[in-house]
């Protein structure tokens, strides 16, 4: 499901770090756990008993009014209107219960000791694409995926480098298998669907994200935005549309349009 959310600010201050994505990701995570486990799994398609969370991702904050200080590690909201494109992947029919979950709450980014705090004032759906064996897309926030090297551990790859399709592939299966017990038992990913084929059709652009976790060290993520063709079936296009591709689409990574 694909939700277009309406924010109004509310509060006088105004400032925002430019890397509010990890604080955005908690107001979210946040109001998908209020939804009762109950009530998700007796009207979701996919979602079982015992799973809480759903997966998502989305988009970049889009504000009537910004002002982006150079150099520095805050912009001013100068207006009052805001708009943010959230990814759920669900089952349709739980489609009016995430909108009424979404209407009326509050959504607040803290910058030192000033809290900008916005309102949910409207939330509404837009018509997904044609989910098909091929499809293009163009990224909206950063790809992140990393990959095994030996004597460093886990490392960042890029578009560039002759693993990606492959670890873009088993990072989709992984996920979209862990949503259903049944396909649990794969193992090898690897040779699972050998239809499948990923093509960077554009220059990847790299952007790094920094995110502060808990006021603890600085975390730095680099993804890539690029456009890029996939052929796979078109449950897991229509997976990795709503759940975001790659790693940590909850962070907002990920989400992509099709073009």
């Amino acid at each position: 499901m694909q939700l277009l959310i309406n924010l109004k600010r509310i509060s006088s201050h105004n400032r925002l770090a430019v890397n509010y994505q990890y604080q955005l990701s908690n107001c979210l995570d946040c109001i998908f756990e209020q939804a009762a486990v109950e009530l998700i799994s007796n009207h979701s398609e996919h979602q079982k008993v015992n799973q809480k969370k759903f997966p998502f991702t989305f988009s970049e904050l889009t504000f009537d009014q910004l002002y982006a200080c150079k150099d520095q590690f805050f912009m001013h909201h100068q207006g009052e209107s805001a708009t943010l494109e959230v990814r759920i992947w669900d089952g349709i029919s739980i489609r009016d219960y995430l909108i009424d979950l979404f209407q009326d709450q509050r959504i607040s980014f803290s910058f030192g000791n000033e809290v900008v705090e916005y309102h949910v004032t409207s939330v509404n759906t837009i018509r997904p694409p044609k989910f098909k064996a091929e499809m293009n897309y163009s990224a909206i926030t950063p790809l992140f995926l990393t990959k095994q090297v030996e004597n460093i551990g886990m490392d960042i790859i890029s578009p560039g480098d002759a693993a990606y399709s492959e670890v873009f592939k088993t990072n989709l299966l992984k996920r979209f298998t862990i949503q259903f017990p049944e396909l649990k038992g794969l193992k090898d990913l690897k040779n699972c669907c050998p239809e499948m084929d990923f093509v960077p059709t554009s220059q990847a652009i790299e952007q790094e994200r920094v995110f502060n976790m808990y006021d603890l060290d600085l975390i730095h993520l680099t993804g890539f935005k690029f456009d890029f063709k996939l052929k796979a079936s078109p449950i897991l296009q229509e997976f990795g549309y709503y759940a975001g591709f790659g790693a940590q689409s909850s962070l907002g990574f990920g989400c992509v349009k099709a073009v």
